[in-house]
C-alpha cells in the first residue's frame, strides 16, 4: 500500500491548475494531471516549490503564458 507521502505527492501533482493569465501566447491547455514525480519522495520545497514543479512540467509540454499553480491536498 502507498504511504500518505507518495499519495500526497500524487495529488498534488495530479492537480496542476492555471488561475491567472501572464499574457503573450498561449495554449488551451488550462488544467493538467500529471504521475511524474519529482524525484525527492514528497518534498517538493513547500508551496514555491511545488508551483516551480507545475510550472516545469506545464512548460515541458509546451504550455507558457500562464501562471501555473499546484494544488495541495
Amino acid at each position: 500500500m502507498k504511504t500518505p507521502a507518495t499519495l500526497a505527492l500524487f495529488a498534488m501533482l495530479a492537480a496542476c491548475a492555471t488561475p491567472a493569465h501572464t499574457g503573450g501566447t498561449t495554449s488551451k491547455m488550462s488544467f493538467f494531471i500529471t504521475s511524474a514525480g519529482s524525484g525527492r519522495g514528497a518534498d517538493l520545497g513547500g508551496l514555491a516549490g511545488a508551483d516551480a514543479r507545475c510550472r516545469e512540467l506545464a512548460e515541458g509540454a509546451g504550455s507558457r503564458g500562464r501562471e501555473w499553480r499546484a494544488y495541495l491536498s
